[in-house]
């Protein structure tokens, strides 16, 4: 196991809106993993979302600032939303590998995302680049039956298997939280009374 000074955990999502769970996905990353930095991509345009209402960057930015404001090791970094065109995770490893090549690289990702992997560009040089380190859905278990049939070696099978965060999961969705907003709720706890501010404030999804 590397020393917690030599590792980077790597966290990214549209964060639309970013919610309570997020944080705590960033809080434990830090706390379980080898770590000392998380890194906290908000998407730009997501290959994986597109067609998706996701809000603008700047929004997204905005909200992602308060929503993890204070917590220690953690910071946000808008490349993928500066990048033109679509944002690939591989081509932000491979930057963060030549900016940082004496750091362990971890990437976050929710358990239900690992089969998923396989359609993902150069998905066998993700996995070189980057250990992963999964967290739990609500609903979804992943074994290695869940990996049977893809594109991945004994070795990247096992990888993926191997680090999970020790955490509950909940069923907190952003498509919910959208939906709820956009039907005029208020005072919801899975959002941080400043970002659900700041939505009310600039009309965001429906507001």
């Amino acid at each position: 196991m590397t020393s917690r000074a030599r590792g980077l955990a790597i966290y990214g999502g549209a964060f639309n809106p970013p919610h309570r769970t997020h944080r705590r996905i960033c809080e434990e990353a830090l706390r379980q993993l080898p770590v000392d930095r998380l890194l906290l991509l908000p998407s730009g345009d997501h290959p994986h979302k597109r067609g998706d209402a996701i809000e603008q960057a700047h929004h997204r930015l905005a909200m992602c600032k308060l929503a993890f404001d204070g917590i220690a090791g953690l910071t946000i970094d808008d490349r993928e939303m500066r990048r033109s065109g679509p944002a690939f995770t591989v081509t932000t490893l491979e930057e963060l590998r030549h900016e940082l090549p004496d750091r362990e690289l971890w990437f976050v990702i929710g358990a239900d995302n690992v089969p998923l992997l396989p359609t993902w560009r150069s998905h066998h040089r993700i996995l070189e680049l980057a250990h992963i380190a999964t967290f739990p859905r609500v609903g979804f278990s992943l074994d290695r039956s869940r990996l049977e049939g893809l594109d991945l070696t004994d070795s990247e099978r096992s990888n993926l298997l191997a680090n999970s965060l020790a955490m509950e999961p909940d069923a907190v969705s952003a498509t919910d939280l959208r939906a709820r907003i956009a039907r005029g709720e208020r005072g919801m706890t899975e959002l941080d009374p400043r970002v659900e501010d700041y939505i009310r404030e600039h009309g965001l999804y429906g507001a």
